[in-house]
């Protein structure tokens, strides 16, 4: 089934219904639908067929989701990029993918990548179109997301109609996504995990609040309250300036009409999954998954504290080995790399070293197994993880050793209470430089959140054996200086 065929039934059923709301804005499924449809012949009507990837860089509106479906109902490939990149980071990701259209802002600059800008409020401006014919879905491509790649441009797991739809089916029966309910969205639709809720939201003719970020905590939290949403997802950041929030005086807990609260992207500790269960709802989840593999293990409330420091129980339909590194099973309770398969786990990727073995995806993590739960002890991959947003450091890198001051750069993780980690950038420089020079230069081609938020000069980078810059050395060099 195509994934835009539920709006398309939704709209003939409860076509009043609200699907989106947004600072006032109230989209029905009967407006969402149209949209689809004039989005999809604007696009056709651009020269983008069946195949062809659509880079959407829209910001967080109804308009980036009728996009999204319109692509999908074209037969397209969705291909997310983040709205605050630069353009120099749109035109390397586009060029990678080999985008035939940027779907962008308004006024937004595109680079050298071909684009359509969408105005604000377009849904209640589009044209009024004949129904839009519906490409094949199930087993057919629907969208390129974006992981980690060797060269440190990103790679793309390519994500099937049906991969998507089984994502859905685990976020309804393992972390009580309800159909129907109200989702606030409060984190990017950029990031995979805030896109899949959404769009599970929709496809069960429910209603999706979007309260985009940036947010002051107090803020957010009546937000979150005033919506009257069932559900919501947010990155452990999020979580950590709620408890802050939540910590006064009084009593109970900051959003008892809640009924699912998910964390996702990073890990918590035991004490702060209590603290959450405690001040912000009893019915706190944490899900384990990836972009490119889907969900992993969920630790639900009903799990006992004994195993508040799993990821959780492995998910129903989800199979998961612990394997060394010549793929061969290690014993439960023996630590080595994570690999699992699901029918929501991508099987093909656009781009080199896809990280799957005979079907079995490798997330990078290693970790073990003891009764069903999955324990997490490490990471093979240096990507870095900031507020739940993933950072690639070789793109930084490269930025890095293209001031004329910069020998050679080396960009690891560094230990942060707030965001899990902060992006620390050892430099080994040519002649002298001001370390604020050097973050301007990086505003020049990356986005804020990855601009090095320290700089730390040495006369040569450890090497390892083979000659590349010792990434272990250097993590445990800055784990050392950020302990107590």
């Amino acid at each position: 089934m195509n994934l835009s065929r539920s709006l398309r039934a939704h709209a003939r059923a409860r076509g009043a219904h609200s699907a989106i709301e947004h600072h006032g804005r109230v989209v029905s499924y009967a407006a969402l639908d149209r949209a689809v449809d004039a989005a999809a012949a604007l696009l056709a009507g651009k020269g983008v067929r069946a195949g062809d990837p659509v880079g959407v860089a829209l910001s967080d509106r109804p308009e980036h989701l009728a996009f999204l479906y319109a692509i999908a109902r074209l037969g397209g490939l969705f291909v997310p990029l983040d709205c605050r990149w630069t353009a120099a980071e749109r035109e390397r990701v586009c060029e990678s993918f080999r985008v035939k259209l940027l779907v962008a802002e308004e006024g937004d600059p595109a680079g050298g990548v071909r684009a359509l800008e969408v105005p604000a409020a377009w849904i209640e401006q589009a044209p009024a179109t004949a129904p839009f014919p519906e490409a094949p879905g199930g087993g057919a491509p629907f969208a390129i997301y974006l992981s980690s790649g060797t060269t440190g441009l990103p790679k793309g797991p390519v994500l099937t109609h049906a991969n998507m739809l089984a994502r859905f089916a685990i976020y309804r029966s393992s972390l009580a996504v309800e159909a129907g309910g109200r989702f606030a969205c409060v984190t990017p639709l950029y990031f995979s995990a805030s896109r899949g809720f959404a769009m599970c939201i929709l496809d069960g003719a429910g209603t999706l609040v979007l309260l985009p970020p940036p947010m002051p905590a107090p803020q957010l939290a009546a937000a979150i309250r005033d919506s009257g949403c069932t559900s919501t997802s947010l990155v452990p950041t999020l979580v950590r300036r709620l408890l802050e929030e939540a910590c006064g005086d009084a009593p109970g807990c900051l959003f008892p009409d809640l009924r699912a609260l998910i964390s996702t992207g990073a890990p918590l500790n035991p004490h702060e999954r209590a603290q959450a269960m405690a001040r912000l709802s009893p019915d706190f989840y944490t899900f384990y998954g990836s972009s490119e593999g889907g969900g992993v293990s969920v630790l639900s409330p009903t799990d006992p504290m004994s195993r508040a420091d799993s990821a959780g129980r492995i998910l129903p339909g989800t199979e998961v080995r612990i394997v060394d590194e010549r793929f061969r099973d290690l014993p439960e309770g023996a630590t080595g790399r994570i690999c699992y398969r699901s029918a929501a786990t991508a099987q093909n990727f656009h781009g080199d070293s896809a990280p799957l073995h005979e079907g079995w995806f490798l997330p990078g993590d290693l970790g073990h197994i003891d009764a069903g739960y999955v324990y997490i002890t490490g990471r093979e991959k240096d990507m870095i993880i900031r507020g739940g947003v993933n950072i690639y450091p070789e793109e930084i890198e490269r930025v890095l050793r293209g001031h004329p001051a910069v020998a050679d750069a080396a960009v690891v993780g560094a230990p942060s209470a707030e965001l899990g980690e902060e992006v620390v950038a050892y430099v080994a420089l040519r002649s002298a430089v001001r370390h604020e020079d050097l973050a301007t230069w990086c505003r020049r081609e990356l986005a804020a959140y990855k601009v090095p938020r320290r700089f730390i000069e040495v006369g040569d980078l450890p090497k390892t054996p083979v000659g590349k810059p010792d990434k272990a050395a250097l993590r445990q060099r800055v784990h050392g200086e950020a302990s107590p």
